[in-house]
């Protein structure tokens, strides 16, 4: 019978998750000797190496990855049942809540998060912001319970649920002389300072294939790699840009942005929850999920907006 403690089952799971003793030890706030000493314990009782240190890197052996594999079952399985218990016991929803999401969602993702934390007030949460590399990282390592993305992936071996539009839109500064035109063909956007994000972004990708289903080329006058950079320099009367709707609704109701009314647009496109389909979600992941799906998101965030857009 194999002799193995619950905190080294959890220790092996950060050091597999993570590669690195020292980022293993920070996170479970033990000394990196402690981690190091316990490891090798858990080798010894399963009988065969677990990892293998090369320079500064670790790396899992075969029989490290099955073994990772089945402690990330084990602990999603005990983390599910300590929220079961607690839920029965204090009779609401409790337990850990950790979303990730991709750059654009940072614009409504905390404010569903606020109104969730509303009616479910014992869930922890934590939430981060992912590059495109570390959003496809997440979901094939279940590193996060869900993850807020603009477009759906394929071959991680994760579920994508739709649970709200995302719509692209031309935008302005209130001072281009293009703000005052009613209607405004696809071809004359060519003419314009084109100012859009970069190649590989899906937001670019919707772009591109509008154009080309018109027969139009993009030739931008400017790419940038954030969203930020864009509105701003759209503000700064720079160029006209393409931003989806979250990214830019303080700035249109404080008047600093306008959206031009533009053939083909607005782009329509979806906000996805994503999870690893071999993840054992938990009650309050399927509560957040079942809330996404039900909430008005689109009418609270204008009402959200449109309050702080006054007050300014």
């Amino acid at each position: 019978m194999l002799n193995i403690t619950f905190n080294q089952i959890r220790l092996f799971e950060a050091v597999a998750r993570l590669k690195s003793f020292t980022k293993a030890a920070k996170e479970l706030n033990i000394s990196q000797p402690a981690v190091s000493s316990q490891l090798k314990k858990l080798a010894d009782s399963i009988g065969s190496p677990l990892v293998e240190v090369v320079g500064r890197k670790v790396y899992l052996t075969p029989v490290g990855e099955t073994t990772y594999q089945q402690f990330q079952t084990l602990l999603e399985d005990f983390d599910d049942f300590s929220t079961r218990l607690k839920a029965s016991q204090t009779g609401g929803l409790e337990g850990e809540l950790c979303i990730a999401g991709v750059s654009a969602s940072k614009y409504f993702l905390p404010f569903i998060l606020a109104e969730f934390l509303k009616q479910h007030p014992k869930v922890t949460p934590k939430l981060s912001i992912l590059s495109k590399s570390e959003t496809l990282h997440s979901l094939k390592n279940k590193q996060h319970d869900l993850v807020i993305t603009g477009r759906v992936f394929d071959g991680l071996g994760a579920d994508f649920e739709a649970f709200t539009d995302q719509t692209l839109e031309v935008v302005a500064a209130p001072s281009d002389r293009l703000s005052s035109h009613a209607n405004l063909s696809l071809k004359s956007l060519t003419k314009q300072n084109l100012i859009l994000p970069m190649e590989e972004t899906s937001i670019r990708q919707a772009v591109n294939q509008v154009f080309a289903e018109e027969g139009l080329k993009i030739e931008p006058y400017m790419e940038l790699n954030s969203y930020e950079l864009i509105k701003q320099s759209v503000i700064a009367g720079i160029g006209i840009g393409v931003l989806p709707a979250n990214t830019f609704r303080l700035e249109e109701y404080s008047g600093h942005i306008v959206r031009l009314k533009v053939d083909k647009f607005p782009i329509k496109k979806h906000w996805y929850c994503a999870y690893n389909d071999k993840k054992k979600l938990s009650l309050v992941s399927l509560a957040f999920i079942d809330f996404l799906h039900c909430y008005p998101i689109e009418t609270h965030l204008k009402k959200i907006y449109s309050t702080v857009g006054k007050t300014e």
